[in-house]
Parts: structure tokens; C-alpha cells; sequence
């Protein structure tokens, strides 16, 4: 279960920075702006992923315990 969770994060985290390279291809903004919402986008995506992570090996140790 931990690596389909993995996997979805992985696929989440490439998509979301894929699209922000796009949004930001097309605009006209200063490389300070664009560095801000790169890092920006890549933290809350990468906590996201990482509560989506926990609470995946809650569970998954939850059903070991009630083997």
C-alpha cells in the first residue's frame, strides 16, 4: 500500500511542478516571482504528500495490528 501511495505522491508532486512550469512559461514576471512560486507550489505539495504518506502507514499498520 506504501508504494502505490509513493507512487500517486511522486505522480502528484512531478504533475503539480509541470504545470507551474507552464503557468509561468507563458507569463511575464520577474525570476524572483517565479523562484517564489516554484518553491512555494514544491512546499505545499510536498506536505500534502507527506500527510498522505502518514496517514497511509496508519493504516497499513492499523490492519497489521488487527491480524
Amino acid at each position: 500500500m506504501i508504494g502505490w501511495v509513493l507512487i500517486g505522491a511522486t505522480l502528484i508532486t512531478y504533475g503539480s511542478n509541470f504545470l507551474a512550469y507552464r503557468y509561468l512559461k507563458r507569463r511575464r514576471s520577474d525570476w524572483f516571482e517565479k523562484i517564489a512560486l516554484y518553491f512555494g507550489v514544491n512546499m505545499s505539495v510536498l506536505f500534502a504528500d507527506g500527510l498522505f504518506l502518514f496517514c497511509a502507514k496508519l493504516v497499513e499498520e492499523g490492519i497489521l495490528i488487527i491480524e
